[in-house]
C-alpha cells in the first residue's frame, strides 16, 4: 500500500465534493486557521480537527506504514469498549475513507478530547500541589492499565491529555498491546527521552513497553514539583526531563547528580531504581511503576519482621548497600 504525503493529506482534506468517500467525512469539514488547514502531526499519521454535523470530531490518516492498521485498530477498539475506560477515547477504523492522488486511504475518526497536552498543562498549572496531584493521577492511570494487562507503547507528553477537571486521556491508539494482538511487529518506539534503551530492539509488541516510560513520567513530575523553576529548561525540549544521553551513561547526567541523594525518599529510591533498570538489556525484564515505588529495604524489613513475628529472638537483617554508583561520583 502506498502512503501519501502530509501536503498530499491535507490537499485532501481541503477537497471534500472529490475525495470525502465516507458518510463520517461526507458534510462536514476541516477547521482553518486563516487559509491554513489546522493539523498536528505525529510521526506515522496526520490529525485533523474536524466538524460533522455541529460536533467536533478527530480524523487522522497514516502517512507511513506501521503494519496491519486494520486489524490493530479493530482489535484495540473491541477491546477498550469492553471496560468503556475514561483514559481513552471511542474511535473507528474506516477503508478507503478519502481519496489521495486516486487511491483511497484509511482514516481513523474518534472523539475529540477538549484538554491540553500534558507540557500545556503544566506550563500552565506549574506549582508543586499541582503537579503532585498530577503524579496521583498518573500513577492511578498506570495501575489501571497494568490491571488490564495492555500497554499504550508511546507513553509521552503529546499522547497524554489533561482535561479541564484535571483527568488524564491518552490519545494516538497506534502502538498499543491488547492481548488479541499478541504477536504482533513492536513498529513504533517512541520518543528516546521517554524509552529504554532496550526498546529498540524489541521485536514484538508486550504489555511491559510502558514500565520505563513510566517511571521517567512520574519521576520527573516529582522532580518538577521539588524544583518547579527546572521547567523553565525543558518545556520547549522533545524530551521531558531525562534525554537519551542520560540513560546511556546516569553518571554523567546533571539530573541524576543532582537527586540521586535527594532528601525525598521516593525520588532518592526512583533514582536508584532507573539505574537498575537500566541495567537490563530486554524490556520483558522491566518491573512496573508500582513496584519500583516500593523501598527495598523497607520491604526487606517488612518481610523479616513478618517471617519471625512469633520468635524469640529474631536475626539481624544484613543489608549489604550499593553505593558504587555514589562513590563514582567523587
Amino acid at each position: 500500500m502506498a502512503f501519501p504525503s502530509r501536503t498530499e493529506i491535507v490537499t485532501a482534506m481541503k477537497n471534500p465534493q472529490v475525495c470525502y468517500k465516507t458518510n463520517e467525512l461526507v458534510g462536514g469539514n476541516v477547521i482553518m486557521r486563516g487559509t491554513n488547514v489546522v493539523q498536528y502531526a505525529g510521526g506515522y499519521t496526520t490529525v485533523f480537527p474536524f466538524m460533522k454535523n455541529g460536533k467536533k470530531i478527530a480524523v487522522r490518516c497514516w502517512c507511513a506504514d506501521i503494519g496491519n492498521a486494520q486489524q490493530r485498530s479493530q482489535k484495540i477498539s473491541e477491546y477498550l469498549k469492553t471496560f468503556n475506560s475514561s483514559y481513552f477515547v471511542d474511535f473507528k477504523y474506516i477503508d478507503k475513507a478519502i481519496l489521495i492522488n486516486g487511491i483511497l486511504q484509511p482514516i481513523i475518526v474518534m472523539d475529540w478530547v477538549e484538554g491540553k497536552p500534558l507540557k500545556e498543562y503544566i506550563s500552565d498549572n506549574l506549582n508543586s500541589n499541582a503537579l503532585l496531584n498530577l503524579s496521583d493521577k498518573f500513577l492511578a492511570m498506570v495501575k489501571f492499565l497494568h490491571g488490564q494487562n495492555i500497554s499504550h507503547g508511546d507513553l509521552q507528553h503529546g499522547n497524554i491529555i489533561v482535561k479541564s477537571n484535571g483527568e488524564l486521556v491518552l490519545v494516538d491508539y497506534d502502538s498499543m498491546y491488547v492481548q488479541s494482538l499478541n504477536g504482533m511487529n513492536d513498529v513504533i518506539k517512541g520518543l528516546p527521552g521517554y524509552q529504554h534503551p532496550a526498546r529498540t530492539n524489541n521485536a514484538i509488541i508486550t504489555p511491559k513497553a510502558d514500565y520505563f516510560s513510566e517511571l521517567v513520567i512520574y519521576l520527573s513530575l516529582l522532580i518538577f514539583a521539588k524544583n518547579p523553576q527546572l521547567w523553565e529548561k525543558y518545556k520547549d525540549t522533545e524530551d521531558f526531563l531525562f534525554s537519551k544521553d542520560d540513560f546511556s551513561n546516569l553518571n554523567y547526567s546533571s539530573i541524576y547528580v543532582q537527586y540521586f541523594n535527594n532528601s525525598d525518599k521516593t525520588i532518592t529510591n526512583l533514582m536508584q531504581r532507573m539505574t537498575e533498570e537500566l541495567y537490563k538489556n530486554d524490556i520483558q525484564d522491566l518491573l512496573p511503576l508500582e513496584e519500583l515505588l516500593v523501598d527495598k529495604t523497607e520491604k526487606m524489613l517488612v518481610d523479616i519482621s513478618e517471617k519471625w513475628a512469633n520468635q524469640p529472638n529474631p536475626p539481624m537483617p544484613k543489608i549489604k548497600v550499593d553505593i558504587s554508583y555514589i562513590s563514582s561520583k567523587f
